[in-house]
């Protein structure tokens, strides 16, 4: 029993921190409805690769970390396949395929979001082994995402837009490096 009211403790306190660490730049309306719940649309890119394929599958990984962000999973499975059916068979992409299948087969916006992390890894070691020819990337980080466990994406913006937690925590993370 005591461990029961001590794990349930500790909830309260973990939501209690989530609350006060990365909603302190909400803002509300009069009507009570968050400023910041406004869907992010899926817009072209504003970075542009050497390699048109790296180009085709970062423009594909923002807009399934949007669909993410408005908690969209349909438009998550959607693009994931997309994705998924333009990749070759090669090697050095197999992890992406198969986290992009993990992603198109599950309508669980949780679940996706927990693959996320993968897909990012995956999309970041592409961008990595290619040139951008103009544009920057900013890899920000979550530290509240996965139970304090933190987790990555990236993005054409410096603002945050948290595909981790949605409208809850919008504007949670920061900004840890730029790619150039």
């Amino acid at each position: 029993m005591k461990s029961i009211r001590r794990v349930f403790g500790l909830s309260i306190l973990l939501v209690m921190l989530m609350t006060v660490s990365c909603n302190k730049d909400k803002k509300t309306t009069t009507g009570g409805k968050n400023e910041n719940s406004n869907t992010i649309e899926n817009t072209q890119s504003k970075v542009e690769f050497i390699d048109k394929s790296t180009q085709e599958i970062y423009g594909t990984y923002l807009k399934i970390k949007n669909g993410l962000v408005n908690s969209n999973s349909k438009v998550v499975q959607e693009e994931s396949k997309k994705i998924e059916a333009a990749l070759d068979d090669s090697k050095d992409k197999e992890q992406l395929k198969a986290t992009l299948k993990l992603i198109s087969l599950t309508k669980n916006i949780e679940e996706q979001r927990g693959f996320f992390v993968t897909l990012t890894a995956e999309v970041e070691k592409l961008i990595n082994a290619t040139e951008i020819k103009s544009g920057e990337i900013y890899k920000q980080f979550c530290p509240m995402a996965f139970d304090g466990e933190g987790g990555y994406w990236l993005s054409d913006s410096k603002g945050i837009r948290n595909p981790y937690f949605g409208d809850k925590m919008l504007k949670c993370g920061s900004v840890k490096s730029v790619l150039k």
